[in-house]
């Protein structure tokens, strides 16, 4: 398991009108992950109201255009793969590039409409904070994260604590270069997707690497390059359904932060704020696809 939840009673809340209190906190033990949306209180919750929302427009994407085409492509090519015609290993190998390009493009598109949404919500958070001050910047920043003009320094100014705290920014970060990486081909964030993830490639092999076939030992020469193309590395279905996760839960913590800020929180809300704790526990306990580092 990834992470735990554990329900102790700790935080009041009072509901009005209804004269009752309930006593509700969960802590998310995860060595990577210091941020809890219980232990944080957003000034205006308004300005993160949309955060629901995009999850719902995720989970659409995701259920009514992502699976239904991926499974289709994966029938014909199991019907390719069995097939006895004499052209089946070329349309076997003509769909495999489609898949992995289909991949490639909801990849793209993940990111586009998460990166969108986390601008947005940025500027509707300076506009209410700020009087949106830093509109022009938010829109201009780029993703780096040791700057102080990035997107990521603009969220920790703004909701007061860093993106990197958050459960799912080691996903973010890859989901972020894949994007740059897949528009723009090699380069630095090519680069970076390899630092954070060389397990996309399941054939390089570093140079300097000795490797042993039969009775013969073979050495990468050095004159290789020291990372591979972006264009051999191999983006599955698993990684998809990882990426879109990872944005699903960023999503939802922001939604609990919301629910948690309120000044008084309805009955209900407390029970939905425990629904989405056991959920966000049982997508984090179970990995679509995880990055190994050499």
């Amino acid at each position: 398991m990834n992470g735990a939840f554990v329900w102790e009673p700790k935080k009041r809340l009072t509901v009005d009108g209804l004269g009752a209190t309930h006593h509700l906190q969960y802590t998310h033990r995860m060595p990577n992950s210091v941020f809890d949306p219980a232990q944080h209180i957003f000034p205006d919750s308004e300005a993160i109201r949309q955060a629901i929302t995009h999850v719902y427009a995720l989970e659409m994407f995701a259920q009514s255009v992502v699976q239904p085409s991926l499974a289709a492509l994966d029938r014909q090519l199991e019907t390719a793969d069995q097939s006895d015609e004499p052209a089946a290993d070329f349309m076997y190998a003509d769909l495999a590039d489609l898949f992995h390009s289909t991949v490639e493009g909801y990849l793209l598109t993940v990111q586009s409409m998460w990166e969108r949404s986390l601008r947005r919500m940025l500027v509707e958070c300076d506009k209410r904070l700020c009087a949106g001050q830093n509109e022009s910047a938010i829109q201009k920043a780029r993703w780096e994260r040791d700057t102080s003009r990035g997107l990521q320094a603009h969220f920790h100014r703004l909701l007061g604590f860093r993106m990197s705290d958050m459960y799912a920014y080691g996903d973010l970060d890859l989901l972020q270069n894949l994007g740059n990486a897949i528009r723009h081909g090699d380069g630095p964030s090519a680069r970076r997707v390899h630092e954070l993830a060389p397990n996309l490639w399941h054939q390089w092999l570093a140079r300097g690497t000795l490797i042993q076939v039969g009775p013969y030992d073979i050495t990468i020469p050095l004159s290789e390059p020291p990372q591979p193309s972006f264009e051999t590395a191999t983006l599955n279905e698993a990684l998809l359904k990882q990426m879109i996760s990872a944005v699903v839960d960023f999503w939802m913590d922001l939604e609990s932060l919301r629910c948690h800020s309120f000044r008084a929180i309805h009955p209900s809300t407390v029970e939905q704020l425990r629904a989405w704790a056991q959920e966000r526990e049982a997508r984090r306990a179970v990995r679509d696809w995880t990055a190994e580092v050499r």
